[in-house]
């Protein structure tokens, strides 16, 4: 058993200001990689870009990541500054943002002729120093070693092979307040996806069931929130980024397994949001774990039973009934992927998942 989490976390007001000379120390030239809109709106782009003036850091902006960023977009922030001898990068907004500019830190450090050579196995773990801000509440990569990309080659979604841990990760929930309320809901129910994998895992010990337990209790806390975020108040957004922060480091011991690996489907091809794809097959993994650990999850985000969480999760992420030949489909794309069933804990082959698949439109 083990506990290593190689990322130092601030979890505060003014976050960014407060820890600037943590921020400046990795060079004199930064990269921001971050989307189009998001980081300007809740002014955490203004915040980063100030201290790094403040500092006579020379920084470059890259905002064309898109949600789901794909290889090429990877590529091409590369290209445009792979000879701006740039020191470090730093990762602003949601789960796209951060995992994109973690894959163009490991490009920037080995100068890859191709993109692809990302996807490699068995590699030395190298990239440019990497900070971490969090600007939605569900993908916790400020505190993980994953990027996930999307690969049009496999037509799906898929973890580089390198781990790049932030060196930094700055979080400050005010970067919330500005988010759509569905973007909101979408991401929370990421960061509960994240809590129950971890918990309901293979891989699960003493030390990450102590954060994903605590991290299942503070995601309750907003459980009837999220039904009219409109009245969401401060401390409510920081326990929505507190309970993500956890789910984060949950699994960046834990992984991640069977409703993570099927939602990719969904999002790939009917371009359903990470959280809301996350959230359909959650349901269906519970139904067939031990219902002693299910009980202990019900029991600390509030719910009765799971017919209970299915219809709430039903309500906050507007799920349709999907065709079977979508389904279909992620049975397929999972059915061989070792990593992913390795991590469920109970006996799991290609009808179990079917079941699973099928068990949110069937029952």
């Amino acid at each position: 058993m083990f506990f290593k989490i190689p990322t130092l976390v601030y979890f505060e007001d003014n976050c960014i200001k407060n820890h600037q000379k943590e921020l400046v120390v990795f060079g004199d030239t930064c990269l921001i990689v971050t989307g189009k809109r998001g980081s300007k709106i809740n002014g955490s782009l203004d915040d980063v870009t100030k201290v790094l003036k403040d500092n006579k850091i020379i920084y470059y902006i890259f905002d064309e990541v898109e949600e789901n960023p794909s290889l090429q977009t990877i590529n091409k922030a590369y290209l445009q500054y792979k000879d701006k001898d740039i020191k470090f990068v730093i990762g602003i907004g949601g789960g796209s943002p951060m995992d994109a500019g973690k894959a163009v830190a490991v490009m920037l450090h080995y100068h890859f002729d191709d993109v692809y050579k990302l996807l490699e196995k068995d590699v030395i773990h190298k990239n440019l120093p990497f900070i971490a801000i969090p600007t939605t509440c569900g993908t916790g990569s400020e505190v993980t070693g994953a990027s996930v990309i999307t690969n049009d080659r496999r037509k799906t979604k898929q973890s580089i092979g390198y781990r790049v841990y932030p060196e930094i990760a700055l979080i400050d929930s005010k970067y919330l307040y500005s988010l759509p309320e569905q973007v909101l809901i979408n991401s929370s129910v990421d960061a509960l996806g994240h809590l129950i994998e971890s918990y309901i895992s293979s891989k699960a010990t003493d030390f990450s069931n102590m954060i994903a337990l605590e991290g299942l209790r503070v995601w309750g806390l907003n459980k009837d929130n999220l039904l009219n975020p409109k009245n969401l108040t401060k401390k409510d957004y920081d326990n929505l980024m507190l309970a993500s922060v956890y789910g984060g480091m949950a699994i960046a011991h834990c992984g991640t397994t069977l409703p993570h690996g099927l939602s990719y489907t969904l999002t790939y091809n009917l371009g359903i949001p990470h959280g809301n794809a996350v959230g359909y097959f959650t349901y269906g993994y519970l139904k067939y774990a031990d219902q002693k650990d299910v009980k202990t999850v019900l029991d600390l985000i509030g719910f009765k039973n799971l017919k209970e969480l299915r219809d709430y999760l039903t309500e906050i992420c507007k799920f349709e009934i999907l065709d079977n030949y979508i389904l279909d489909l992620a049975v397929k794309q999972l059915k061989d992927d070792k990593r992913k069933l390795s991590y469920c804990p109970y006996p799991v082959n290609e009808e179990l998942i079917r079941k699973i698949v099928y068990a949110y439109r069937n029952d």
